[in-house]
């Protein structure tokens, strides 16, 4: 298996999509209980959580800039990491607070807050893959152009590429956000997926008589 570089971040991401609602649970319990230990596994759970996404946004910046995208997936790109960015910051700041701070509904509904965040993020990320067929190789990157944008994990460039595409994924995010946030930018509206689940909650049309519809085979 040839695992490229930008294929890193969708395997770290799972790390803390798992670990944000477990914390929040764990979290919300030591409030309500006052147990001293699920208090104690909280404020750990909490750091770990901040750890794991601070990975998972460093291979996503990198990801960023080794993936072919149009200006509507770049769109999607952007919300997706400046939404996890501020996850990443606020988890940070919870974990913060909490290392002299007891569990509280406060910090339990701030990680409630994250975790919708997360699940709207995390769904940009599917549609940029499996709808724009972002980081796709088969799709959109072959050849020498997929060894240029994206080499293998394996290979020796890999540690300075990851590092070097991070800076400048971090460098386009933070520009883009200073574009859009000044009004010299505007992003298309589809990217915030909106009209995506519109037209995935449309009623399809009833087959006429004696029409058959297409059969969806595997690919």
């Amino acid at each position: 298996m040839d695992m490229r570089v930008h294929e890193l971040h969708p395997t770290l991401i799972h790390a803390p999509l798992a670990l944000l609602p477990s914390t929040v649970v764990v979290d919300l319990t030591a409030a309500l209980t006052g147990n001293r230990r699920l208090d104690d596994a909280a404020r750990t759970l909490w750091w770990a959580t901040a750890a794991s996404g601070l990975l998972a946004g460093f291979a996503g910046m990198a990801a960023s800039q080794e993936v072919k995208a149009d200006r509507h997936s770049r769109d999607m790109m952007f919300l997706h990491g400046l939404g996890n960015v501020g996850i990443v910051l606020g988890a940070f700041g919870v974990a913060a607070w909490r290392t002299g701070h007891r569990s509280s509904l406060f910090s339990s509904f701030v990680g409630l807050g994250a975790f919708a965040m997360a699940a709207y993020t995390g769904w940009l990320g599917g549609e940029m893959v499996y709808t724009h067929g972002v980081g796709v190789k088969e799709l959109t990157m072959k050849g020498e152009e997929l060894d240029q944008l994206s080499p293998s994990l394996a290979s020796r460039q890999a540690p300075a590429r990851l590092l070097r595409d991070a800076v400048k994924g971090l460098g386009w995010l933070l520009g883009r956000a200073r574009q859009v946030f000044s009004g010299r930018e505007q992003l298309d509206p589809s990217a915030f997926g909106v009209t995506a689940i519109e037209q995935k909650l449309e009623p399809q049309p009833a087959a006429e008589p004696g029409e058959s519809r297409p059969e969806l085979r595997p690919v």
